[in-house]
């Protein structure tokens, strides 16, 4: 790489040494194509050689959400079974309202909304039920045209859990 920038160099005081009496410039030219590009862009961690952003095209990160979107709203079962609640058989229950999320039974309200991808957020969710309290971070993603959930939670000290829903009927 340190070779393409030498020749670059060179090639450059060859274009403009020929008597443009401008030697200054012709230095500030050289010196800029003089920093090299690091071989490993780990290498450069304030983003010196590509920076980003640079030409007011901020990188776009999540966008804070006030409330949970209404396309996540509803009653959400893990089987059709939960979609029933005159059967007693609906241990697998969620039901999404506002920011808050229901459980069979523990519930919790989302602090700290961000809408990560088009079908997809992530929040804080302080929880309680059966006497305890605890936090997770949540991530919701709609699938097949927003008829299923997944939601991913994490709990500190315990291992990622993955778990799928339907949406139940209106």
């Amino acid at each position: 790489m340190r070779h393409v920038v030498k020749a670059t160099s060179l090639m450059l005081a060859a274009c403009s040494g020929g008597g443009s009496g401008n030697n200054q410039s012709d230095e500030v030219a050289v010196a800029q194509v003089q920093e090299p590009t690091p071989e490993n862009l780990l290498d450069d961690p304030q983003n010196s050689a590509v920076p980003l952003g640079s030409r007011g095209n901020a990188i776009p990160g999540p966008a804070p959400l006030a409330t949970i979107p209404a396309r996540f709203q509803g009653r959400w079962g893990m089987t059709a079974a939960d979609c029933d609640p005159s059967t007693g058989a609906d241990k697998g229950k969620l039901t999404i309202a506002g920011n808050r999320l229901a459980f069979f039974e523990s519930r919790g309200d989302a602090t700290r909304i961000v809408q990560t991808q088009p079908t997809q957020i992530a929040f804080d969710l302080p929880m309680s039920g059966e006497g305890a309290k605890w936090s997770e971070r949540t991530t919701l993603t709609l699938l097949e045209d927003v008829k299923m959930l997944v939601r991913q939670k994490t709990v500190p000290g315990a291992k990622p859990e993955t778990i799928r829903y339907v949406r139940c009927p209106a």
